[in-house]
């Protein structure tokens, strides 16, 4: 086995994540769980957000958020959950009063193709 292929593998994961947050339109948002699972091979939600981490710098982050519509960022820094939620209102999304993004702004919750990568 060759020594740099678990990193070869790692770059190539992280290629998938950012190329696949890249493809989330303006206005809308994905689960790490939804994003992680459209992966080749698929992950987990937990791996999604690590491997989110490792990536914020030049895609659109704050786009991807917690299944049930939180901003699981702020256990990070409650900075960047503040940051997220500014960005996500320039967008026009909107949260519920407990602080949830809408359903209807999830790709996949009105209709719409659940993997922006299906056919």
């Amino acid at each position: 086995m060759n020594a740099d292929q678990p990193e070869t593998e790692a770059q190539a994961l992280r290629e998938q994540v950012e190329l696949r947050c890249r493809a989330i339109p303006f206005g809308r948002v994905q689960s790490y769980g939804a994003l992680g699972a459209s992966c080749d091979p698929p992950i987990s939600g937990y791996i999604c957000g690590r491997v989110m981490g490792q990536i914020m710098d030049g895609v659109p982050w704050w786009r991807v958020v917690g299944k049930d519509g939180k901003l699981p960022i702020s256990k990070r820094s409650p900075n960047h959950s503040l940051q997220q939620r500014e960005k996500l209102e320039l967008e026009s999304v909107e949260f519920d009063n407990e602080g949830k993004i809408e359903r209807r702004f999830f790709i996949g919750e009105d209709g719409e193709q659940a993997s922006l990568f299906d056919e």
